[in-house]
């Protein structure tokens, strides 16, 4: 597995990039929306920034090739994987239907994939 992940080094900081715009546009459009409707739009927002950030300080150490500090691997590992759980709730709930139950699939591979990474590269 570390081979694999290794070889594919810059498709998986490439991808932490696109995932990190992403949850960015995801939470500008949200919050141009208006008000948040309850606690939890607040909490769901609020996890995903911090989620966010973690990405990004993650992306930026990957590109300038320092060394990730095992906390914020886990946590970044923790919170990609956890997403990719929450879009297989969401698949296994039948709430996407159609053509999209693919991309939904290949989105729920990507994050897994992408968490379970930061669980085995340091």
């Amino acid at each position: 597995m570390k081979s694999f992940y290794k070889s594919t080094h810059w498709f998986w900081v490439i991808s932490r990039i696109l995932i990190v715009l992403m949850f960015i546009i995801s939470m500008v459009q949200i919050g141009s929306d208006g008000l948040l409707r309850g606690q939890d739009a607040l909490l769901v927002n609020g996890v995903s920034m911090v989620g966010t950030i973690v990405l990004a300080t993650l992306a930026i150490i990957e590109i300038a090739r320092g060394t990730k500090p095992t906390w914020l691997r886990i946590i970044g590992g923790l919170f990609m994987v956890l997403f990719g759980l929450g879009l297989c709730v969401l698949l296994a709930s039948g709430m996407v239907r159609g053509g999209l139950v693919l991309l939904l699939f290949l989105f729920i591979v990507w994050f897994l994939l992408a968490g379970v990474r930061d669980f085995v590269v340091r």
